[in-house]
């Protein structure tokens, strides 16, 4: 099937607070795309430690940007998502980076009957290890199986399903899919990494996350789906909690 799309507009938020250290990789990796029609929106909280020194560097790259205090993660992407007039949407926070063809690997694999699509991720270890995390679509409901950035979203999508939970510190984007689910879109997984992420990032805090995931669950699930989703969520962190150094990094080796 030909695809259609592929010249469509597509807008990249990044949102980011005092990120000196890792900002400038993440505008690289927007600002080099392969992809040619790309809207950039940077949106900063009110960084104090020099990144906006760096974001200002590259202003000419930049199509709109904001720096202000905001109420967190979701707020952030709130507000790049009401300044978008792309077609399509994705978020690359100041602590990851894109491929170099994610935006061009995502819109070759849409038509216009795709909705959402989401890859694979490379998680990027302190101590030199990576490993890749694939996107499970049908996974959703046990947890935020669902790389969130190797995800883009169509910009009317989000305007029918409404904004980010700020209330939510980690699991807003499991909120968001679960709701983006609710309203009967399916989500096409392509088997592509899309970005690169650091293991030290704020969904680190795997204890916050459960909770916050199970407190998402308990508004989106019902009956046996919800059972079932915390039992797995219950499993899953006592595996996290007993059988791994780090999650996101290898198992430790047990001695005999």
């Amino acid at each position: 099937m030909e695809h259609t799309y592929k010249a469509e507009k597509v807008t990249i938020i990044t949102v980011v607070y005092n990120a000196v250290n890792t900002i400038e990789g993440t505008m690289q990796s927007v600002i080099n795309q392969t992809y040619n029609n790309i809207e950039y929106i940077i949106v900063d909280g009110g960084s104090t430690d020099g990144t906006l020194a760096i974001i200002e560097k590259y202003r000419a790259h930049i199509d709109q940007f904001i720096s202000e205090r905001d109420k967190g993660i979701g707020d952030g992407f709130n507000k790049g998502i009401a300044m978008a007039t792309g077609k399509w949407i994705g978020m690359i926070n100041a602590d990851d980076w894109y491929a170099p063809d994610a935006v061009e690997a995502i819109m070759t694999n849409v038509d216009k009957e795709d909705f959402v699509c989401c890859g694979n991720i490379r998680l990027m270890g302190g101590n030199g290890t990576e490993r890749d995390k694939k996107s499970k679509v049908s996974w959703l409901n046990f947890g935020m199986y669902i790389m969130h950035p190797s995800c883009f979203v169509r910009r009317s999508v989000y305007r029918e399903v409404g904004n980010y939970d700020i209330s939510l510190r980690i699991a807003m984007d499991f909120d968001m899919f679960l709701r983006i689910k609710s309203f009967g879109y399916s989500i096409k997984y392509i088997d592509h990494v899309i970005a690169y992420m650091r293991t030290d990032g704020v969904s680190n805090d795997t204890v916050k996350m459960h909770k916050e995931e199970l407190a998402v669950m308990k508004r989106h699930l019902h009956g046996v789906s919800y059972l079932l989703s915390c039992l797995f969520n219950y499993l899953n962190r006592l595996r996290w909690r007993f059988f791994y150094k780090d999650p996101f990094r290898k198992p430790i080796t047990l001695q005999a």
